[in-house]
């Protein structure tokens, strides 16, 4: 909101920034919950196979959803075992990635890679 109002100010449509006297607590609410391996493995097991590639794939990458929904078969190279992050969907428009950092090559798990391969078998 404060970067809003200051492009306000800049084009003057308002004359201050209110937002500029809010202050915020960074403290934790409340103490996050840290799920067991098994916790975690009985949903992902649940999935069909498309939705627990994805869930898979988004953890154990940690790509931007952008960069996972920009993902091609061809960034995936099974024999290097990493993925090159080359282009981000934002909005249904494809263009680069956020940040230059993001393009460089993201290690792939082998239990990755076999369910990547899995889904790759169920698709076109």
């Amino acid at each position: 909101m404060s970067v809003v109002f200051n492009h306000g100010i800049r084009h003057e449509i308002c004359d201050r920034n209110p937002i500029r006297l809010v202050r915020q607590s960074a403290k934790r609410k409340a103490v996050p919950v840290i799920l067991s391996a098994s916790e975690v493995q009985r949903p992902i097991a649940a999935l069909d196979v498309r939705e627990r590639t994805l869930v898979l794939l988004a953890f154990g990458t940690g790509l931007r959803m952008s960069e996972l929904f920009g993902l091609k078969w061809h960034d995936i190279d099974f024999q290097k075992n990493e993925i090159s992050v080359v282009r981000s969907i934002v909005f249904q428009v494809v263009g680069p990635c956020k940040m230059e950092a993001s393009q460089k090559p993201v290690p792939l798990d082998s239990r990755l890679a076999e369910a990547l391969k899995v889904w790759r078998d169920h698709t076109k």
